[in-house]
């Protein structure tokens, strides 16, 4: 059962990784804006994700960032939902 869970939050680790830097691609090769929502989601997810695999692994560094991350994701996300603050 360990190793089940083990590979469980390697797939974690690696599908927030997917998401963060499909995002930061997309965006450097101007194919979506950051602003965008499809933008924001992706970090959205990418950090949550990361955010899980590094509390697993113990990576307090890791995980402080990535939910400094995501806050900050969060605050842009509604500031685009809402219309400008």
């Amino acid at each position: 059962m360990e190793v089940i869970w083990k590979y469980k939050m390697e797939l974690v680790g690696w599908t927030g990784a997917s998401f963060s830097l499909g995002a930061y691609s997309l965006n450097s090769l101007n194919i979506i804006g950051s602003q965008s929502i499809a933008y924001l989601l992706m970090n959205i997810f990418g950090c949550f994700f990361l955010i899980l695999y590094a509390v697993s692994k113990k990576a307090h560094a890791s995980w402080v960032l990535n939910t400094i991350w995501l806050m900050m994701t969060l605050v842009a996300l509604v500031k685009v939902y809402v219309g400008g603050w």
